[in-house]
């Protein structure tokens, strides 16, 4: 039996060991403590994380950005563990190398980038490309320009490079102002602009033509947060919303959100040339890329390569096309309703409130919807971002409340 194999038939065996309790109601705690856990406590305990976790099989998960993991992206996680190498040292791992280059290449010809490298969520990716433009910077500018319903994580990126954060307003569909964007341009050049393709609350995407035109007339960097939005980038009848992407400077994306991968798995692309820290690390055949991530295998991207591989794109289309639909289905639903007031988007997000105001508490404690803020107004929202998730039975569980 090779090593690998030794380890598979290890994990299959805990799993075999997993048991139906039932009935559980309360969480069981295990203390760590000198010797092990008794295994019918540890049995019941994992049982319970495995039941905890199909919240997020159910055909009404639709209350956040977290998705059910498919058995393919499961098999290339389990295999990323396994194979556990270290890329700081990729004459090591050439297999790796090549599958993290493949698919590295095939979403820069998506995103009409370059070059880029995996990073492990949508905050690592915001704050790596600021320090690229704070790197590449000929404004002598600190200031960073970017809408009100930005991702928090640009507030925290500048925090920690020492930028000056300006938030710029929106309009009544949650995208950022272009002419509040040029004024403030126009007084303060800024160092950089960050645009939003799909924002978290609503999933409203920033006039992008009109962002990267802004930074280039500024001499400025733009980076684009595709963080949630950028799966629109895979279909070809949303080219037209993306045709000047070549133009922004950096873009990251979540494969972890946007393409229902299991967590962590990131990328940042760019077009420029990163390059390598001068620091003493004689014990590396060659210095590291001067870029946030350091040692790291394949956790990041097997699991989206082997689904990619194993599956075809065109299935992923199918998938993408479908929440899409079921989103547009909810919204039209919605608009049905008496006193409902809808706020879709074209990224898979439906936001509502309802007249007179209901208390939908027991669908938000189930992960059914969630709340969001929207110009001080407290609305609801649905994210379509599982395949099994349906606009009928969402419908459904909010007809007990109407």
């Amino acid at each position: 039996m090779t090593p690998s194999e030794h380890l598979l038939t290890e994990l299959q065996c805990l799993l075999d060991n997993l048991k139906q309790t039932g009935g559980l109601t309360n969480n069981s705690s295990i203390n760590i403590n000198e010797h092990p856990a008794n295994n019918n406590d540890l049995t019941i305990l994992l049982d319970q994380l495995l039941t905890e976790a199909n919240i997020h099989l159910s055909n009404t998960w639709a209350a956040h950005m977290t998705p059910a993991v498919s058995a393919t992206s499961l098999l290339g996680q389990t295999i990323a563990g396994l194979h556990n190498g270290n890329l700081l040292s990729p004459q090591l791992y050439p297999i790796l190398v090549q599958i993290e280059q493949k698919t590295i290449s095939w979403l820069c010809q998506i995103f009409k980038q370059t070059n880029g490298h995996f990073v492990p969520s949508g905050s690592y990716a915001n704050l790596d490309a600021l320090w690229q433009a704070k790197q590449a910077n000929s404004t002598h500018s600190n200031i960073v320009y970017t809408s009100t319903a930005a991702h928090y994580s640009i507030a925290k990126a500048c925090q920690i490079l020492d930028l000056e954060l300006i938030l710029i307003p929106c309009n009544e569909q949650g995208e950022i102002s272009s002419e509040a964007l040029l004024k403030a341009c126009e007084v303060t050049q800024p160092l950089a602009i960050v645009a939003t393709l799909g924002t978290t609350a609503l999933g409203a995407i920033d006039p992008l033509s009109d962002c990267i035109a802004i930074a280039q007339r500024f001499n400025s960097w733009c980076h684009i947060d595709a963080s949630w939005g950028g799966a629109l980038c895979i279909l070809p009848e949303y080219d037209h919303l993306f045709a000047d992407l070549a133009g922004a400077n950096s873009v990251c994306i979540d494969p972890h959100k946007a393409l229902s991968q299991p967590k962590p798995s990131s990328v940042l692309l760019y077009q420029h040339e990163i390059n390598k820290i001068d620091a003493n690390v004689s014990y590396l055949e060659e210095k590291p890329l001067a870029h946030l991530p350091g040692s790291h295998g394949g956790e990041n991207f097997l699991p989206l390569w082997f689904m990619l591989v194993s599956k075809g794109t065109k299935v992923l289309k199918e998938q993408l096309r479908y929440r899409l639909s079921q989103a547009q289905l909810f919204a039209h639903a919605l608009d049905q309703l008496e006193g409902c007031t809808v706020y879709p988007t074209r990224t898979g997000i439906v936001g509502f409130d309802i007249t007179p105001e209901k208390t939908i508490d027991t669908l938000i404690n189930r992960g059914v919807f969630s709340r969001v803020q929207i110009s001080g107004k407290t609305i609801y929202r649905a994210v379509f971002m599982n395949n099994h998730v349906s606009a009928e039975a969402l419908i459904a569980e909010l007809q007990a409340y109407l």
